[in-house]
């Protein structure tokens, strides 16, 4: 049985200068992937809560520089999370997975140029 709820197919980067932040939550965190709905996120909590946050920021470094602001969003999930060369215990690594809301046409376009010329692979979804 395939438990896969997700509507869109979700993207990896081709390259590692995409960031997240919030305006409403401690969570500064590195795109894991992303699609036309949502996003999933790796970070270091900065206290033992979870991220419930409500409004995100996506940042792109280098030549184009673009930025996402404001996204409204709300979180699906946010689960314990090991890194594929972490040996032990030292810190605590999560994965959090959220569902944007209503997006404003400007966003829309900005995250299509992203989805566009970003991404490298697809993670197909049924």
């Amino acid at each position: 049985m395939d438990d896969e709820r997700r509507e869109f197919n979700r993207f990896s980067f081709k390259i590692d200068e995409i960031q997240i932040f919030s305006d409403d939550a401690i969570l500064f965190g590195k795109i894991n992937d992303i699609s036309k709905g949502g996003l999933s996120f790796k970070y270091t909590p900065v206290t033992d809560e979870k991220i419930d946050t409500r409004s995100i920021n996506i940042l792109v470094k280098g030549k184009d520089k673009l930025n996402l602001y404001h996204i409204d969003c709300r979180t699906i999930y946010d689960i314990y999370s090991i890194e594929k060369d972490q040996r032990f215990l030292s810190y605590e690594r999560r994965q959090c997975g959220i569902k944007y809301f209503w997006l404003k046409e400007s966003q829309n376009k900005k995250l299509g140029f992203l989805l566009n010329h970003y991404v490298i692979k697809s993670f197909d979804c049924l």
